[in-house]
């Protein structure tokens, strides 16, 4: 039978057998019949004055005790039987979700500023790049960009050489605090473009992801992405962008590439165009998509697009059991009745 509450009750106490309660209202009419005399037998005696001697005067009212006891084991009787209890409720969130990993360009031609927004606010190229990517981790609804929050994410960024600054987490807020520390390589000695390796990283990191579990989510990983973001071609390196976009192939993980930017700058206000055919390659062999982000609007309709192809299935599971009160009851019951039993058989015990 289903547990009911009822009104006038607390929140946490149902019912498991409500109608049972009707039979508390039989015990004033159980106290009459205790308390009734001409339902008693009668011995009748000329005086009392011996008794009284015997007994004590104050035994006659102590008696009131024994009828207490009975009904209040009674009582705690019926409530048990209406079996009293809790209800204990869980939540589980299920959800498959994606694995992610941001591979930034850091390479010293971020810094230029054709991706901002304009030209009074001297953005550079990465700092449009750290402000798309936030809004796409954290959501914005101005983009409408829900954010992902039960999405796997890591971040690699590379010049020369590629570093993993942070693992596949859940854990955003510490993600993106490293994300807002990301500054463009200064020294000479880095300043190269090596997308090979970094893809090749990434495809590191995110072949092996399965499953993850914690604080009440299980996260079953649907599909890897990596979403490599560059302003240049690869020049560096011992992996060719090629050779990487085959790995990432090989492991099932797919590749949207991002080129960012209107082009290398030449000096004197001319900008060379940058070949995107290995990008590309990438893209079509891992079966990702391959976007260019001339200004911040696009860079920021690109993350959009990608948000809405790698979206997150989240199921919430309830789970609910009910917790027995009816122990403490019995167990009031049984000592009333145990009182009752010892006062009726010596202090209180009736002659004849």
């Amino acid at each position: 039978m289903t547990p009911r509450h009822l009104p006038g009750t607390p929140e946490w106490l149902w019912w498991a057998y409500p109608p049972v309660l009707l039979l508390l209202l039989l015990l004033p009419l159980l106290w009459w019949l205790w308390l009734s005399r001409h339902r008693r037998p009668v011995l009748r005696y000329s005086s009392l004055a011996g008794i009284h001697a015997t007994a004590g005067a104050t035994a006659g009212r102590a008696r009131l005790i024994l009828p207490v006891l009975r009904t209040v084991a009674l009582g705690c009787l019926i409530l048990a039987a209406a079996r009293p209890q809790r209800p204990d409720e869980t939540r589980r969130v299920f959800a498959e979700g994606v694995a992610i990993e941001l591979v930034v360009d850091v390479s010293g031609s971020m810094q230029d500023g054709d991706l901002s927004p304009s030209p009074a606010s001297r953005l550079t190229r990465l700092d449009v790049v750290k402000d798309v990517v936030r809004r796409f981790i954290r959501g914005d609804e101005e983009r409408d960009l829900p954010g992902r929050e039960n999405d796997l994410i890591g971040m690699i960024r590379f010049a020369r050489f590629p570093d993993a600054v942070c693992p596949l987490t859940l854990d955003h807020k510490s993600l993106l605090e490293i994300l807002a520390q990301t500054q463009i390589v200064t020294r000479r000695d880095e300043n190269a473009t090596a997308i090979g390796d970094a893809l090749g990283l990434a495809v590191e990191r995110l072949r092996d992801v399965q499953r993850t579990a914690g604080s009440g989510t299980e996260l079953n990983i649907k599909s890897r992405v990596v979403i490599l973001l560059t302003d240049g071609e690869n020049n560096e390196g011992a992996l060719t962008p090629e050779q990487a976009g085959d790995l990432a192939a090989t492991y099932g993980i797919k590749v949207y590439t991002i080129l960012a930017g209107t082009g290398q700058s030449t000096g004197f206000g001319f900008r060379r165009p940058v070949d995107d055919s290995q990008l590309r390659y990438i893209a079509d062999t891992s079966g990702g998509k391959h976007f260019l982000a001339r200004d911040a609007a696009a860079l920021a309709e690109v993350y959009g697009e990608i948000d809405r192809l790698e979206r997150t299935r989240v199921e919430e599971r309830t789970n609910l059991r009910w917790g027995e009160l009816s122990m403490p009851l019995l167990l009031i019951a049984f000592g009333c009745l145990s009182v009752q039993v010892l006062l009726d058989s010596t202090w209180l015990r009736k002659i004849p």
